[in-house]
């Protein structure tokens, strides 16, 4: 049985951490059903103020460089560039934490969570919505579970050539691992409220829409990598069944390439079991 710990970390939000740990319980046999995804042993989500949240989203680059650094044989060149892109993109966090909604990170201790800013929540206009709320919560259990689902392998490096995934572009990666959660976040809120959520339809505060420009957006997984690649994703999985999407998970040679996301049925053929 899932173990599910939200935690709650500015003391001031004791009424939505209970209300996400209800939603998980909720939601988790739903995704787990429409993903055909075993559910992690635990699932831990975390509330935290915008300085927490840009911290923890900050420090995540930290880890990624540290188990890159552990892996590969790396050259102090090439650490120092990697750190040295690791500190440009402290900047990134105070640019998009009204924007984003969740983030599903390794912590400092090792752990997978998703790190919620409950403020970004109010400027998203998500804390009036219950349906949004259902939406963002099942999307980033998607996350939990495409993580178990790699069995460790790493996908998420300052390196790819070194781990073999010089050929694969990160437009490829993103629309595989957001649609994949775009499209059951859809299934999920279709079941429960009759229509599919769209937590992009709330009401947004003047500070979110002062962040929400394209050069911002660019910084993050583009609008089309979920939109595009839900759609996608959806219609492999009406093809071949979703056994079919979750052998990517294992084998990085079934993304499709920029080429196969223009043309969906040739990379839907391709993958075909």
């Amino acid at each position: 049985m899932i173990k599910i710990e939200v935690l709650d970390d500015t003391r001031r939000y004791p009424e939505l951490a209970e209300e996400i740990s209800h939603i998980l319980g909720k939601v988790a046999p739903i995704v787990q059903e429409v993903t055909g995804l075993p559910l992690p042993a635990t699932v831990r989500y975390r509330l935290l103020s915008p300085k927490g949240w840009r911290q923890a989203f900050w420090r995540s680059g930290y880890h990624t460089l540290t188990q890159d650094m552990a892996d590969l044989e790396l050259t102090p060149k090439e650490i120092d560039a990697a750190r040295m892109g690791v500190k440009v993109g402290r900047s990134l966090p105070f640019l998009i934490w009204p924007l984003v909604l969740a983030n599903t990170q390794i912590a400092a201790d090792g752990q997978r969570q998703t790190i919620i800013a409950p403020r970004a929540w109010r400027h998203a206009g998500l804390l009036a919505n219950e349906p949004a709320i259902h939406q963002v919560v099942a999307h980033e259990l998607v996350h939990h579970m495409q993580d178990e689902a790699r069995s460790g392998a790493v996908w998420k490096t300052y390196f790819p050539g070194k781990r073999g995934m010089g050929h694969i572009s990160r437009i490829s990666i993103m629309t595989v691992v957001e649609g994949h959660a775009d499209w059951v976040d859809r299934q999920v809120t279709t079941r429960l409220f009759g229509t599919p959520a769209d937590h992009r339809q709330a009401r947004k505060s003047w500070r979110y829409r002062l962040h929400d420009r394209p050069i911002i957006r660019r910084l993050g997984p583009s609008r089309e990598a979920y939109e595009h690649g839900g759609v996608l994703l959806e219609r492999a999985v009406e093809a071949h069944g979703s056994h079919t999407i979750n052998r990517i998970w294992k084998d990085l040679s079934l993304l499709p390439t920029e080429e196969e996301i223009r043309d969906g049925d040739a990379w839907i053929a391709r993958i075909a079991v």
